[in-house]
């Protein structure tokens, strides 16, 4: 049998293939000795991302067996290090702490990065619920003496938030559950409205649990309720709003480590099994409990079905938020 006669076409076709995988080098299966590894906080220093970042850092380092830094990259409420982390070389070696709004960004088609396919699950690493409070002086004590105070006083109780937050959207879901029109007052961050809140120029305050303790124990202003499926680690007697009547104002804030899409999977479970065992850590744990973090594992798997999940539940969210045309 003669050997099949190859066109001039082919031949090069198949040369050019074969220079172009040769100019693209393999990403390793393991990570790089020597090479650190960073992990982004796409918000700044204090945050609940940040903090958790360095927490795991620490634990990271001499688990792995080489440098776990931090690099803050925050704006565009958590965009900005998600798309850094996405065009980063999928080698384990970048890696992004990613949280709710992520997930809000894509839910209002806000975002820049597709976190289903261009990043890759790795691990949960905590969570926090937000939390309401209202000034002092506030003639409420309760979630429903504020709704009561609200109906009397229809668009006189401001809100803070700002633009696609969590914060907007739980106030937003206040106001549909209960009837009643209070008015967002935009900031740049939670902090950013705790001033205006203690000099009463805002009346509700929505704010992550871990922001809202020192707040709390400091007595500078009223705790109403939070925002989980359950009673926050942190605050044993504040209810739930899902106790008080109003199961739908549930914001259970995850968050969660994302690779580069493509990283290799040994890859990522190391990445995961490292960030476990950092969680395990009695200095984790502890810090976690003083700064009000829920303790909340899982692996790739389990992070993906939430992913899925929650886009689903913002997406259906969104729309209900949405101004009537």
């Amino acid at each position: 049998m003669q050997p099949k006669k190859l066109s001039r076409r082919t031949i090069v076709a198949s040369a050019l293939a074969s220079v172009a995988t040769a100019a693209v080098p393999a990403v390793a299966q393991d990570l790089q000795p020597g090479k650190p590894i960073v992990i982004v906080a796409p918000f700044g220093p204090g945050t609940t991302n940040d903090i958790i970042a360095r927490l795991l850092a620490q634990d990271m380092t001499a688990t792995l067996g080489q440098s776990v830094i931090v690099e803050n990259r925050p704006g565009a409420t958590g965009n900005i290090g998600a798309e850094y982390t996405a065009k980063a070389r999928p080698d384990g070696h970048t890696v992004v702490i990613a949280s709710l709004s992520n997930i809000i960004n894509q839910a209002t088609g806000n975002n820049t990065v597709n976190l289903l396919n261009d990043l890759t699950p790795v691990s949960f690493t905590g969570g926090v619920y937000y939390s309401m409070f209202v000034p002092n002086e506030l003639p409420a004590k309760s979630v429903a003496e504020l709704v009561e105070l609200a109906r009397k006083q229809p668009g006189k109780i401001n809100f803070s938030g700002f633009a696609g937050g969590v914060p907007q959207f739980l106030g937003e879901m206040l106001n549909r559950a209960a009837k009643i029109d209070m008015v967002m007052v935009p900031y740049k961050s939670t902090t950013d409205a705790l001033n205006d809140l203690l000099t009463n120029r805002i009346q509700v305050w929505f704010t992550p649990v871990a922001s809202g303790v020192p707040v709390y124990n400091a007595k500078q202003a009223r705790l109403l309720a939070v925002t989980g499926e359950r009673r926050a680690a942190a605050l044993p007697d504040i209810p739930t709003f899902k106790e008080l009547g109003y199961p739908d104002i549930v914001a259970d804030v995850s968050f969660y480590m994302m690779a580069p899409k493509g990283t290799p999977q040994p890859i990522v479970d190391r990445l995961y099994r490292a960030a476990d065992k950092a969680m395990d850590s009695p200095k984790v744990k502890e810090s976690f409990r003083v700064q009000g973090i829920e303790d909340r594992r899982g692996g790739p798997a389990d992070l993906s079905a939430y992913l899925a999940s929650e886009l689903r539940r913002w997406g259906g969210i969104v729309k209900l938020s949405a101004p009537a045309k």
